[in-house]
């Protein structure tokens, strides 16, 4: 049997860990393998994670799929997993923020997608952002910050209250965004792990809850 491999490339160090610890063993029964690029910010000083420009996400995918090569048996497929908030503005089809967030993520995946022209390319954008996936399982969360956990319950009603508990519609402000909520339920008491809570939460939470709770993470799922 052909096996599929899935080559990534993602934003940050939270989103590399998520793929390599979460999403691998989750497709590694359908013969599918989970590979996982952080975007080069520097090569100089061989710095890597965040987007600074469209640029360099087009150059990176390019190299990536360079360096990629098909077998007999194993064919490549790319994907990216980057986040709506604060997605550099030169991005493809990033023109009108007053769309609602699904039809926005849409429009910016198809353009991106037309703009890479390649069939194995399926372009993911994050609504808003990773820690999406973590505000769904915040239990996981004041277990590991227990001196936090009347802050992380409130966060918890807040934004299941806010949106009618869909998390991929936590509005991405810069007060407002998962990532920045989060940092500030924990403060005065922990430092936030990013990279820590992106297996530890999601993988106690499972790919399948997350799909349950997450339409657009799960339509991406879903064309594999």
């Amino acid at each position: 049997m052909n096996k599929k491999i899935i080559n990534i490339l993602c934003e940050g160090q939270s989103e590399q860990v998520f793929a390599l610890k979460v999403l691998k063993p989750f497709f590694l029964p359908y013969n599918i393998i989970v590979r996982a690029n952080l975007l080069v910010t520097n090569r100089k000083l061989n710095a890597h994670g965040g987007i600074i420009n469209y640029q360099q996400v087009k150059r990176d995918l390019h190299n990536m799929m360079c360096s990629t090569k098909d077998t007999l048996y194993e064919k490549n497929f790319y994907t990216s997993m980057f986040d709506l908030y604060a997605l550099p503005q030169d991005f493809p089809g990033n023109t009108n923020s007053q769309l609602d967030p699904y039809s926005r993520v849409k429009m910016i995946e198809d353009s991106f997608g037309l703009d890479i022209d390649n069939y194995r390319f399926v372009p993911y954008i994050e609504l808003h952002e990773f820690e999406t996936l973590v505000l769904c399982n915040l239990s996981k969360v004041g277990q590991i910050y227990p001196n936090a956990q009347k802050q992380i319950n409130a966060l918890d009603k807040q934004w299941r209250k806010e949106t009618n508990e869909n998390a991929e519609l936590v509005n991405s402000s810069r007060d407002t965004a998962p990532s920045k909520r989060l940092i500030k339920a924990v403060s005065g008491y922990y430092n936030y792990d990013k990279k820590f809570m992106a297996v530890e939460a999601t993988k106690d939470i499972g790919i399948e809850s997350l799909r349950l709770q997450c339409r657009h993470f799960n339509q991406w799922i879903e064309k594999y």
